[in-house]
């Protein structure tokens, strides 16, 4: 039996996760496919399933950016991942304004059910091409 030589192991653990990190970079890339199709079709149950996963690895790539940064040089691993890390921080940041109106129009919808109108008064032409006034504006103009 051989022991491995202390130069076959990594010197700090973050090294044993730089090898890892393509694969886990395109598994972001994967994932924030599939929140994306879930938003599409309003699949919340599909969308909240993803989520762990997902944090998970923002955490750990988040964790090892720090690393890399900070080592001289840059890792080349870690340099290669880079337009892969940008196109998913593209993906993240559309599905997050998907969600956003998604929940925008949920906000509409309800305050049309409860009956509450955040649009200001829609003022109307007259024959004249005046402004009307509003209903609530004739009273003194009839006295």
């Amino acid at each position: 039996m051989t022991d491995m030589s202390r130069s076959d192991e990594p010197d700090h653990p973050l090294e044993a996760a730089l090898l890892a990190a393509p694969e886990a970079v395109a598994r972001l890339s994967e994932i924030l496919s599939l929140e994306f199709e879930a938003l599409k079709i309003r699949d919340l149950t599909a969308f909240e399933a993803i989520q762990e996963e997902k944090n998970s690895l923002l955490q750990g790539l988040a964790s090892l950016a720090e690393w890399a940064a900070a080592q001289t040089p840059t890792p080349t691993v870690w340099q290669q991942q880079q337009e892969s890390l940008q196109q998913s921080k593209q993906d993240h940041l559309r599905n997050i304004q998907l969600l956003q109106r998604q929940l925008e129009a949920v906000k509409g919808t309800l305050q049309a059910l409860q009956g509450e109108s955040s649009a200001p008064a829609v003022d109307l032409y007259d024959r004249m091409g005046q402004l009307a006034r509003r209903p609530g504006a004739w009273g003194y103009q009839l006295a």
